[in-house]
């Protein structure tokens, strides 16, 4: 084992035997409170401690600083790296993207908007009256805009990134081409806060993260200086590896926390499952493990998770940011830190703890 790392296994067991199946099944739905987790040993779980372990170890040594396990709700085992813990939070990139895409589904639900089909334009008042106006909602979220964002800065610009964004040109008919961009995602934040007629961050705080009891979550943000004064540049959040735990058993339950649906069952499953046949492994900015498709990166095609479940789905960011859900069986893994340095650790990393389910 690596000494610079820190470890802590929560009520970790001196057996280091797989539970049977039947009894991962009886573990009963749990809902963590504001201010209290269960947690629970390996064994218990149903999990090989031994092979937890091992899949952990491994992830740990490329370069993370946090990974969270839960099955039935309940932590099973909990690592950072010296100097992190569970109050310590980081950027989850385009972790985000799957954040936004639920409050999308969550106002949809309001009656804010109307469906995924809606013209993007009703929010974009640029876009209105041109060719722009044949973009939906779900091609911006399906990342089939065709708007090219080539030399879109992504981080800390200093004028309108709304105004830079929503003025990318076109490159290809909408629906006609698949391309990660994550330019035009950052369009969501304001249609969101155009739709709701309110901050993005109040509505996010009332309908997300309060309920789910995310304390240490903020927005990445800075100040711009637009045509009528000065703007909000939105990006993505900043999160505990706790609090992407709790979005993640939210996820893994199909919108319900605490025995409330926060969003509907419908809405949040069709943010998971392919929203175009030209890379199926894409929903609605998350990721999912049912069809093969491309990454990112492009690429050959080929399943987002082998060797885990075709259920799987994931919130996924730059640098191995990652919010991993088996729904089967009943895990949610969290990894944040550092670019691990081989784009396969998460696949592995996931498949090792579903492997210790077996």
């Amino acid at each position: 084992m690596n000494d610079a790392l820190s470890r802590r296994t929560v009520l970790a067991t001196a057996t280091a035997f797989a539970a049977t199946p039947a009894l991962a099944a009886s573990l009963a739905p749990y809902c963590p409170s504001a201010t209290a987790w269960e947690t629970l040993g390996p064994a218990a779980a149903g999990l090989d401690a031994g092979r937890l372990e091992a899949a952990v170890d491994a992830a740990m040594a490329a370069r993370s600083r946090s990974v969270l396990v839960l099955r039935g709700g309940r932590i099973v085992l909990e690592r950072y790296a010296a100097g992190w813990g569970e109050d310590r939070s980081q950027e989850v990139a385009s972790v985000g993207k799957s954040m936004v895409a639920v409050l999308i589904a969550m106002a949809m639900d309001d009656g804010r908007i109307k469906s995924l089909d809606q013209p993007a334009a009703d929010f974009i008042p640029s876009w209105r009256g041109g060719p722009k106006t044949n973009i939906t909602l779900r091609h911006l979220m399906s990342m089939t805009s065709g708007l090219d964002d080539t030399g879109l800065a992504l981080r800390n610009v200093a004028g309108d990134q709304y105004a830079l964004n929503a003025g990318a040109p076109e490159k290809d008919l909408p629906g006609t081409k698949w391309h990660y961009n994550t330019a035009v995602y950052h369009l969501c934040f304001h249609v969101l806060a155009s739709a709701v007629g309110e901050p993005f961050e109040a509505y996010a705080q009332r309908k997300l993260l309060g309920p789910l009891g995310m304390t240490r979550t903020t927005w990445l943000t800075n100040k711009g200086q637009g045509a009528n004064g000065p703007v909000t540049n939105y990006y993505t959040a900043v999160c505990s590896a706790r609090d992407l735990g709790r979005f993640g058993l939210f996820a893994q339950r199909h919108g319900q926390w605490a025995g409330r649906q926060l969003v509907s069952r419908q809405a949040f499953d069709t943010l998971i499952a392919p929203s175009q046949a030209l890379n199926p492994a894409y929903g609605l900015l998350w990721w999912e493990n049912a069809r093969p498709g491309v990454s990112a990166a492009g690429g050959a095609p080929g399943l987002r998770f082998p060797g885990s479940p075709s259920d799987t789905f994931a919130a996924l960011g730059a640098g191995g940011q990652a919010v991993l859900i088996v729904p089967s069986k009943d895990l949610v893994v969290i990894r944040q830190g550092d670019p691990p340095g081989a784009e396969a650790m998460l696949p592995t990393l996931l498949a090792g703890v579903v492997g210790a389910s077996a």
